[in-house]
């Protein structure tokens, strides 16, 4: 790293290892970007708004004077994207949660939503002007002026973080504890949403780290856990959107195991079914189905999920076509 440079050979440091857990972290976090890019767009057809938008240095004598100025930089420069990116996973989830809460909970996931951007827009700006003068962050040579605790701004960041992310975590469960799906499903889909307690557990651990500090030296375990932390959110944030590329496959697993059936055929990618009877009438239902697991609509009576269809019947004798429109509401027996 930069601030590695002007150091002796077989100076002991820990910049190796922060490069290494970041490189495959933030590899592992990009494949699964882009498999839930390739899941929003091709798969589902549903691109939402959550989708588009010397370190570690041992012993702080090794430590060039002339390093501490571009160590100090890349740290003030780095703590907005950290920031960012913790705001942009949490966000991500969030919009998610949109796509299918009753009109209850979808006020309370706004309100969450606001005041966990407000608290980071707060973060933020602490971060930047956390001295007076301002490159007083990064300049060692700057005596005049003064600056804030940063261990102390850190660590009250996480904390209040860490209310934030459990506020996200708990918001689904009423929701899926209350509605009538299969006992399975239901364990399943609360498992993926508790996966955040993961990012919960890194930020504990990473507040510790931070507690245990004593100089700018000591900040590499910190940030760590920062890119642990940042990681950890994006996969467990990400995890549940690709349901439907496991579906996808789990599908044409099945089918190819099975004979066709004559009375329906269901290709969730394009929502087309084809329903032939025995009769000298041919019925085509067309629709559009473009959601995934988490395009329904969840309430205490159930999953319900709106499908617009248009419906052809063409008699095979005389060729008189009659065209309807209407929907059709799954969930509810009966609801046409």
């Amino acid at each position: 790293m930069a601030w590695t440079y002007n150091i002796p050979e077989g100076t002991a440091t820990e910049g190796p290892k922060i490069t290494a857990i970041a490189l495959a972290l933030n590899t592992f976090s990009l494949i699964l970007v882009c498999l839930r890019m390739y899941v929003r767009i091709f798969i589902v057809k549903g691109f939402g708004n959550e989708t588009r938008y010397g370190l570690g240095l041992v012993r702080r004598e090794d430590m060039p004077f002339e390093n501490i100025y571009g160590m100090l930089l890349v740290q003030y420069v780095g703590a907005p994207f950290y920031i960012i990116g913790v705001w942009g996973f949490k966000m991500s989830l969030l919009l998610c949660y949109l796509r299918f809460f009753p009109w209850v909970y979808r006020r309370a996931t706004i309100m969450i939503a606001v005041l966990c951007t407000l608290g980071h827009v707060a973060f933020a700006c602490v971060s930047l002007f956390l001295c007076t003068p301002i490159d007083k962050q990064w300049d060692p040579n700057i005596t005049l002026g003064h600056c804030g605790n940063p261990i102390t701004y850190y660590a009250s960041m996480s904390w209040i973080t860490i209310f934030f992310d459990l506020m996200i975590i708990g918001l689904p469960f009423p929701i899926l504890l209350k509605s009538k799906i299969p006992p399975r499903r239901k364990a399943g889909l609360l498992a993926l949403f508790a996966l955040g307690i993961f990012v919960t557990a890194t930020q504990i651990i990473r507040i510790h780290m931070i507690n245990t500090l004593n100089d700018y030296i000591h900040f590499a375990r910190a940030i760590v856990w920062s890119i642990i932390e940042t990681n950890v959110g994006i996969v467990t944030t990400t995890l549940p959107t690709l349901v439907p590329l496991f579906n996808y496959f789990s599908e044409k697993a099945h089918t190819s195991k099975k004979p066709e059936s004559g009375y329906a055929m269901h290709t969730w990618r394009d929502g087309m079914y084809e329903l032939r009877s025995h009769g000298d009438h041919e019925i085509h239902i067309s629709g559009i189905s473009e959601g995934d697991s988490t395009e329904v609509i969840l309430d205490v009576e159930g999953i319900m999920k709106r499908v617009d269809v248009v419906i052809t019947r063409q008699n095979m004798h005389d060729s008189d076509t009659i065209q309807s429109g209407g929907s059709i509401e799954e969930g509810k027996p009966g609801a046409i």
